[in-house]
């Protein structure tokens, strides 16, 4: 059983693309951040567009990733690069 997960996680700055299905064309690169993204709906990201209040649904072939958020805090990442005990 595969576990669902959003492929663009929260705070990601984003850029709308055309997509699969139809789009109102003023949305077509316009730039926003990914403010909600969950394990239930892993197919639609909320994206609150830049002057705009309200989050817009967005599935996520219409959206391309401008500036990523690392997934771990460097100290963790920075931790995974060490070595292990033997």
């Amino acid at each position: 059983m595969a576990i669902p997960f959003p492929p663009i996680p929260a705070g990601t700055r984003v850029k709308v693309q055309h997509g699969g299905r139809p789009l109102d064309g003023a949305m077509i690169g316009r730039t926003g951040i990914v403010v909600e993204a969950s394990d239930y709906r892993p197919d639609r990201l909320g994206v609150l567009l830049d002057g705009e209040t309200q989050a817009r649904w967005f599935a996520t072939g219409e959206l391309e990733v401008t500036t990523a958020v690392p997934l771990l805090p460097p100290e963790r990442q920075a931790a995974k690069l060490l070595r292990a005990l033997p």
